[in-house]
């Protein structure tokens, strides 16, 4: 914006003015593109590996030493949690 203002101001040819802004919106445009894609390859890649983490270490570590049971227990009490957390953000933000 600050740009397209002094140039505007400025009074630069107008095929000039629309070359500047045509570049500035296709570099602009193509680096949040690439921003968003490469934010959502991140997410994507951090969601896995916390998966692996807690499906094969963590769970599959207590499996050794706790009971089956106890370990389902501990399971349905974490999903118990994760449930009235959403509830309750969606009472107080009203989703």
């Amino acid at each position: 914006m600050a740009i397209m203002t002094v140039l505007s101001v400025a009074k630069v040819p107008q095929l000039f003015f629309l070359l500047i802004v045509a570049f500035l919106s296709l570099s602009l445009g193509g680096s949040l593109l690439i921003g968003e894609s490469v934010q959502a390859l991140s997410t994507g890649g951090a969601i896995g590996t916390l998966s692996l983490v807690i499906f094969h270490k963590v769970i599959g570590q207590a499996v050794t030493h706790f009971r089956l049971l106890h370990v389902w227990m501990l399971i349905g009490l974490g999903v118990l949690i994760i449930y009235v957390y959403q509830y309750s953000l969606s009472l107080f933000y009203g989703h």
